[in-house]
């Protein structure tokens, strides 16, 4: 049996994730701790104690998802569960480059850290919104986004979720325009989603320009199990071709619906940390396949039996 481990991104994290695995596993309490020193973050009272607000700002959501995500994949590898290959959504592609051996953990705490202030820093001089639309096919929505554009203001789809379910940003205009002109059309649903999801376009130059300094501060090693690339669904391992996909993530619309179209010959899915939205696009697509998520001791039990009734440790 193959397995996939994936793990989500912006917008999976709440207070009170990881807390049953932290009480129950030391090296759990490890990653918390070795985290709070990179960083300077007391992770426990975050993800444990603040309030949704908090959590959900950029730079302690990303970092958070990625502390959640790298631990549960060394609490799977302690029990001797290795993947055949890995994927993450959105930021969740920096903790499977971490699950995949690529940089250090606290190599990962520190590039999300410097992407995060950077974004920020970018978002203070844009005027952008986004937006989710549902029930509209790729090919029409990409003609409306080009209709609408100009070269005072564009729009772009970020996200490729799935053939009817994508993420599309740009100007504040420009998406007020773009969504007077879809929402007439039956069945098409509008929902606007905060800038921390990300801009994944050209309007993501100018974080490259400054991100692209500190970056070649870490070394991308060649991965010990293969990474499903997010902007295509190709299946990475070299360093350098993992470098270079790192940043054209940034500025390049991620198409996860290559991801799961990739996912096709794995018969087990794991998903390392809460993720309600990933499981649903999971389950939809691949209804036959086994698909845990890792939330608490009993589902690390739950999933060993799995795994040994197909005798795969």
């Amino acid at each position: 049996m193959k397995i996939a481990l994936l793990f989500p991104g912006y917008g999976s994290q709440y207070v009170g994730m990881g807390k049953e695995l932290y009480d129950e596993y030391r090296i759990v309490q490890e990653y918390f701790e070795e985290a709070s020193n990179c960083v300077n973050i007391n992770f426990v009272k975050l993800c444990f104690a603040s309030s949704d607000t908090e959590i959900s700002k950029l730079a302690n959501a990303y970092m958070s998802l990625f502390l959640i995500g790298s631990a549960v994949c060394a609490l799977l590898k302690e029990h001797g569960i290795i993947p055949d290959v890995v994927a993450g959504y959105n930021n969740g592609e920096t903790t499977s480059l971490f699950a995949a051996g690529c940089f250090s953990f606290p190599d990962g705490l520190y590039l999300l850290n410097k992407m995060c202030s950077f974004y920020q820093e970018a978002l203070a001089q844009m005027d952008v919104e986004v937006v989710r639309v549902n029930g509209m096919t790729t090919e029409l929505l990409e003609r409306e986004c080009r209709a609408v554009s100009t070269d005072e203001g564009k729009v772009f789809i970020a996200f490729y979720d799935s053939l009817s379910s994508h993420v599309v940003v740009g100007s504040r205009d420009k998406i007020g325009k773009l969504r007077d002109n879809i929402e007439y059309n039956k069945g098409t649903e509008v929902e606007y989603l905060t800038t921390d999801v990300g801009l994944h376009s050209e309007l993501m130059n100018g974080v490259i320009d400054q991100f692209k300094i500190y970056l070649e501060k870490v070394d991308f090693k060649d991965l010990t199990i293969p990474m499903i690339s997010g902007i295509d669904g190709v299946l990475v391992a070299q360093g350098a071709q993992v470098k270079e996909r790192f940043i054209r993530h940034i500025n390049e619309p991620l198409k996860f619906v290559s991801v799961v179209d990739a996912l096709a010959d794995y018969e087990m899915l794991i998903i390392a940390t809460p993720a309600e939205k990933l499981g649903k696009i999971l389950k939809k697509r691949y209804p036959e396949k086994t698909i845990v998520t890792i939330t608490k001791k009993v589902d690390i039990e739950a999933f060993k039996e799995i795994v040994q009734s197909f005798d795969i440790i």
